[in-house]
């Protein structure tokens, strides 16, 4: 009795290009916590595990993980977001702030109270988050 393919229980370990760079990525940010080197997965160690394992052609492999290895390199490079947030509460504040002082200056004591008291109330808010 012939086999057929669809009675064969052959796993099949195929990738997506995506599936395989969050591979790799996943693979960079474990390295992080890797105290000794010889633990840490090597660019070879990754590309070899993508074309043995996965079918993945050598020179796709390396695509992906240069790909892979530049997104990496940029978040890692990002600055802290709650200290961005801070730095814009600042500007925002710092703005308002010199606008009321220009409008005092101008003699406009109207506008310049009501700057303050937008100043004030964003001094409020930004405390409160």
């Amino acid at each position: 009795m012939p086999l057929e393919n669809s009675s064969l229980n052959i796993i099949n370990l195929m990738m997506t290009k995506e599936e395989a760079e969050n591979f790799i990525y996943k693979c960079l940010v474990d390295n992080e916590s890797k105290k000794d080197p010889k633990e840490k997965l090597t660019r070879l160690d990754i590309c070899d595990i993508l074309h043995t394992d996965f079918e993945i052609p050598k020179s796709t492999a390396y695509r992906y993980y240069k790909d892979s290895f530049n997104l990496y390199k940029w978040e890692q490079a990002k600055p802290d977001p709650s200290q961005k947030i801070k730095d814009n509460k600042d500007t925002i504040l710092a703005s308002v702030l010199d606008e009321a002082e220009s409008l005092l200056a101008e003699g406009k004591s109207a506008e310049y109270f009501k700057g303050i008291e937008l100043y004030s109330k964003l001094l409020t808010r930004f405390k409160k988050v």
